[in-house]
C-alpha cells in the first residue's frame, strides 16, 4: 500500500490549494478526487476575486482558464413585470491587479489540481474515500493513519486533510462534527450554462474586449421563499443559477427546476438571454450554517478545511476556501518539521483560521439563520414594496408634489402593519445581503 505525508481528500480549491502547498514545500501528497476529473461536479455562479488567489498563486490570470474579468456588478430587485436597478461599473477592475473573475468550475478546478500535480501531488482520479484506517488502540481506536477507498485500496499518510465540501460524512467519521446541520443551514442552487455569442453578450451588457458583468437578483425569482438568482457573462456563455433555503423549497413544495424556468420567464431575464441555448444543466447545496455549525478544524493526525470546514462568508466562499487549504497545509508542514501530527500540534490551523480576516465575519453573521427563519417574507416585502414605490414616483400623473408624497406613504401602509415595516426594515440592515 502506498505512503504519504499527507492524503488530501477532495480536489476542489480548498483540496487543491493544500496539495499544491504541501507539494511546494517538499512534502509527499496524495490529492483524491472521487469525480472523472477535477471540477467535474462542482458548482459556484460564479466569481473567483483575484486578491486571495493572487496571494496563492501570484499572477494567477496569465495561465488560469478565466472568463472575464468583472467591471460592472448589478442588483435586480425584481418584481413580475418590473425591475428596481442598483449598479456599479469601474473599467479600472479590467486591468492589474483585477478584481474578480467569472470562472467555470469543470476548467479553474482542473487548472488548480493541475498546478498541484506539477508541483509533485500525487493526483488519483475516481478515488472515493469511504472511511479512515485508524491506528490500532488497546481499548478504543488510535489516531488516523490514512484513508480507504471504495475499491478496498488503502493508502496510508501521517495526516489527512479533509475537504469533502458540503456532505461532511468523513468530518463525523473523525468525530470533528458535534451535530449535524438541519436543513436550513443548507441551500439549494439549480444552474444553467448557456451558450451565446460574445458579440451579443458585449452588446446586451454593454461590455468591450473581454469585460465581465454580474447581475444580482432577489424577489421574483425565488417566488415566496428566501433566497436569489444570478447572471454571470463568460466569454460565449452565460451562467444563470437560482436557489434558496433548503427547508423553505421543501415546506412550500418548490420545485428549483420550476423556479429556473419562471426566472428564465421574467421579462428583463428573457431579454438578455433571448437566443441563447442550454449547455450544461447542474444542481449544488451550500452550506450556510456559519459560526452556529462549524466543526471542530482539527484532531490527531486530520484536518478540515473548505465547504466542510463551513468556510463561507456570504457571497465569499472558494477564495476562503482556498485560504483554509493553504493554512492547513502550512500547519501540516510545520508539523512535518517537528515530528508531531498530534490534535496538539495541528491547533495551529485553527488559531490560523481564526486570526484570519473572514473568521471575523463568520463570527458577526452568526445570527443570519434565525434571521432567515423568523423574516422568511423579507426578500418578498423588499422587493415589492421598492418596485410598487418606484412604478408609482415615475408614473406622470396629475398629483401634486404633496398628493404624489402622500401615494408613496399610503404603499408603504398599506402593504403590513407600520410597526412591523419598521422591525423588518431594521432586521433588513442587520442582516440581509444581496448575492
Amino acid at each position: 500500500m502506498d505512503t504519504y505525508d499527507a492524503i488530501v481528500v477532495g480536489a476542489g480549491p480548498a483540496g487543491s490549494t493544500a496539495a499544491l502547498t504541501l507539494a511546494r514545500n517538499g512534502l509527499s501528497v496524495a490529492l483524491l478526487e472521487r469525480g472523472q476529473f477535477p471540477g467535474c461536479k462542482n458548482v459556484f455562479g460564479g466569481t473567483i476575486y483575484a486578491q486571495p488567489v493572487a496571494e496563492i498563486l501570484p499572477a494567477f490570470w496569465e495561465t488560469a482558464p478565466l472568463e472575464r474579468p468583472v467591471v460592472t456588478e448589478e442588483l435586480w430587485f425584481l418584481h413580475t413585470d418590473s425591475a428596481v436597478r442598483i449598479g456599479f461599473g469601474s473599467l479600472r477592475f479590467a486591468r492589474q491587479p483585477y478584481n474578480k473573475f467569472t470562472v467555470l468550475r469543470s476548467q479553474f478546478d482542473r487548472w488548480l489540481a493541475g498546478e498541484a500535480s506539477k508541483a509533485g501531488a500525487v493526483v488519483h482520479l475516481k478515488a472515493h474515500a469511504r472511511d479512515f484506517v485508524f491506528d490500532k488502540g488497546l481499548f478504543t481506536r488510535g489516531p488516523v493513519q490514512g484513508v480507504r477507498l471504495d475499491n478496498g485500496e488503502i493508502l496510508l499518510s501521517n495526516v489527512v486533510i479533509i475537504a469533502e465540501g458540503v456532505l461532511p460524512f468523513l468530518t463525523a467519521k473523525a468525530g470533528l462534527l458535534p451535530k449535524v446541520p438541519p436543513a436550513y443551514a443548507y441551500t439549494l442552487y439549480v444552474k444553467e450554462v448557456l451558450s451565446l455569442p460574445e458579440e451579443k453578450i458585449n452588446d446586451r451588457f454593454q461590455l468591450e474586449n473581454n469585460e465581465g458583468a454580474i447581475i444580482g437578483m432577489v424577489g421574483f425569482p425565488t417566488s415566496t421563499a428566501i433566497g436569489k438568482a444570478g447572471l454571470w457573462t463568460n466569454k460565449d456563455t452565460i451562467s444563470l443559477i437560482v436557489g434558496g433555503y433548503l427547508n423553505q423549497l421543501a415546506s412550500q413544495g418548490l420545485s428549483p427546476y420550476m423556479l429556473l424556468k419562471r426566472l428564465k420567464e421574467h421579462p428583463f431575464v428573457k431579454r438578455i438571454i433571448q437566443g441563447a441555448e442550454l449547455v450544461e444543466y447542474q444542481a449544488h447545496m451550500i452550506p450556510k450554517g456559519g459560526y452556529t455549525f462549524l466543526p471542530k478544524l482539527y484532531g490527531d493526525n486530520v484536518l478540515v478545511v473548505g465547504d466542510a470546514a463551513l468556510m463561507i462568508s456570504g457571497r465569499r466562499g472558494t477564495d476562503l476556501a482556498m485560504l483554509s487549504g493553504k493554512y492547513a497545509a502550512e500547519t501540516v508542514v510545520q508539523a512535518k518539521a517537528k515530528g508531531d501530527f498530534s490534535a496538539k500540534m495541528l491547533a495551529n490551523y485553527a488559531l490560523k483560521i481564526n486570526e484570519a480576516f473572514f473568521m471575523e465575519d463568520i463570527k458577526a453573521r452568526r445570527s443570519d439563520l434565525q434571521y432567515y427563519q423568523n423574516w422568511s417574507d423579507a426578500d418578498y416585502l423588499i422587493s415589492s414594496i421598492l418596485n410598487e414605490l418606484a412604478n408609482e414616483f415615475f408614473t406622470v400623473d396629475f398629483l401634486n408634489e404633496k398628493e404624489k408624497r402622500a401615494r408613496l406613504v399610503s404603499i408603504i401602509r398599506s402593504k403590513q402593519f407600520p410597526l412591523k415595516t419598521l422591525s423588518d426594515l431594521w432586521a433588513a440592515l442587520r442582516h440581509w445581503e444581496a448575492l
